[in-house]
Parts: C-alpha cells; structure tokens; sequence
C-alpha cells in the first residue's frame, strides 16, 4: 500500500508542476505584454510630440545614443517601432489564449466561451448592412 501512495503522490506532484508551469507562462506573458504596452504608448507620446515640431531636424534617442536625424525619418521611425509592438502585442495575445487553453485542458475544465471570437471585417460588416437594407 506504501508503493501505491507513492505513485499517487508522484503522479500528483507532476500535474501541479505541469499546471504551475503553464499558469507562470501565462503570467510571465501577460507581463511581457504590458511592458510592451507601455513602451507603444512611448512612441505614441513621442510622435505625437514631433508632430508639432517645425524644425528640420530633431534629436532621437536610439538605444543609449542621442541622435539628430530629420525630423519625418524620426517620425517614420516611431512609426515602424508602434506597428512592430502591435505586431508584438498581436503576437502574444494569441500565445496568451493558447496558454490559457491548455491550463484549462490541464485542469479538466471546459474552454471558455467566446474567448477565441475575432471582430468582423469591414467587407463582412459592408454585406451584414447591405443584407439587412440599411446604409
């Protein structure tokens, strides 16, 4: 009887390391998330800042380095490293929701309802109107 407790407190102790696991992924995710957040309203904030700047030329910080560029090539800049950290966001909200799927999968509880809904497009929205008679 000793053995059999054995095994059971083996095969106990690996599924809540597998589900710790999983759930320390979902957090370190979400935390990665939000510092990339953050960083994309930086940018925001920074380009909405040289949108009011008439020089030709404004300084950039680039890593630890100051750098005067052209004014547009630092707003073209700002522009790229927002749509990287969308690209980013995106990216890990997806492997979010994986995340999340297998903790549930792992807990022997059903997956959430409506948690992979994705909005429709401008074309789907164009039909549904033009469907039901208006605009």
């Amino acid at each position: 009887m000793a053995q059999f407790s054995d095994i059971e407190q083996q095969k106990s102790f690996i599924y809540l390391k597998e589900v710790e696991s999983v759930a320390q992924d979902i957090l370190i995710l979400k935390e990665e998330k939000l510092d990339i957040a953050n960083a994309q309203n930086k940018y925001r904030e920074a380009l909405r800042a040289l949108e009011n700047v008439y020089e030709r030329n404004s300084w950039i910080q680039l890593g630890s380095v100051y750098v005067e560029r052209p004014t547009e090539e630092c707003k073209a800049l700002l522009r790229k490293e927002i749509s990287k950290a969308e690209d980013n966001l995106a990216n890990l909200h997806e492997e979010i929701k994986g995340k999340i799927h297998m903790l549930r999968d792992l807990e022997h509880e059903p997956r959430l309802e409506g948690y992979s809904l994705k909005p429709i497009s401008v074309a789907e929205a164009k039909a549904l109107h033009k469907g039901f008679g208006t605009v």
